[in-house]
Parts: C-alpha cells; sequence; structure tokens
C-alpha cells in the first residue's frame, strides 16, 4: 500500500497535475497516469480528480468531443480509426461511442472518405489502401474504390 503523501508532498502533486492540465486538455485516464507515476496514494488520486470533475477542469466528454472534430478537420477518417485513437487516449468506450454517433450522425463516412481522397489524390489503385489505413467502413472502401476502377 502506497504511503499516505500530506502537506508540501501533496500539494506539491497537486501543482504539478494541474499545470498539467493547464497544458492542454487531458483525460481522466490520463492525469490519473500521472499522477500514479509521481507515486500518489490511489485515494488520493480519486479525491483531485472529482474535485476537478466537479470544477470542470477534467470533462471526459467535452475532450472527446473536441479531440474527435479536431482530427476529422486534419484530416478525414474512418469511425474505426477514430475510434481507437480515442480509446487509446483511456477514454470510457460509452463516451467514445456517444461521441462517435454524434460526429457520424453530422458527416456521412462516404463524405469523409471522398474528402480524403479528394486531398490526397492517391495514385490508380492504392484508393483501397489509403481508404483502409484510415479506418473506413469496407462498404465505403468498395463503393469508391469501384467508382476508381470504373474511371479508369
Amino acid at each position: 500500500m502506497a504511503t499516505r503523501r500530506s502537506g508540501p508532498a501533496a500539494d506539491a502533486d497537486e501543482r504539478a497535475a494541474l499545470a498539467y492540465l493547464a497544458r492542454r486538455d487531458r483525460t481522466e485516464a490520463q492525469v490519473a497516469a500521472f499522477l500514479a507515476r509521481r507515486g500518489v496514494p490511489e485515494a488520493r488520486v480519486a479525491d483531485l480528480l472529482a474535485r476537478w470533475r466537479r470544477g470542470g477542469y477534467l470533462n471526459d466528454e467535452r475532450y472527446a468531443q473536441r479531440r474527435a472534430e479536431a482530427r476529422l478537420a486534419r484530416r478525414p477518417e474512418g469511425r474505426r480509426r477514430l475510434e481507437a485513437e480515442l480509446l487509446a487516449q483511456g477514454l470510457d468506450p460509452a463516451i467514445v461511442a456517444r461521441t462517435l454517433d454524434r460526429l457520424y450522425a453530422e458527416r456521412s463516412e462516404r463524405a469523409l472518405a471522398e474528402a480524403l481522397l479528394a486531398r490526397a489524390r492517391p495514385p490508380r489503385g492504392a484508393a483501397a489502401a489509403l481508404l483502409r489505413r484510415q479506418g473506413f467502413d469496407e462498404d465505403v472502401i468498395e463503393a469508391l474504390a469501384g467508382l476508381e476502377e470504373e474511371t479508369t
């Protein structure tokens, strides 16, 4: 069991975590891992996370939405790839599913794939491989790769 930190050590841990949070949005899992690496006891980590969640410093729903929108704005990608990236950030699968349901209800995966192909302009015959790497659904890949074949 980890020893209880108090006084200046606990204050330093909290200040370090707040500085870590201030640099950019973080998930609860990322902040918890940061505190664990500093040797902060689990009970203290849970208390800090709860306090910062209540104060609005941590919000995994907001993080997932912002992160997903930014990713799609930079480079269109399929739902599977974006899902894997968000889960790798330590987000709860239910939060990821809700976020992706909202995002992909607003924009079709096919339209995103078409935008990617227009931007990337892959060599003839390479569209399917590019779309697969970017996590697009096989139905979308088949439809767009079939269009590519028809134009050759």
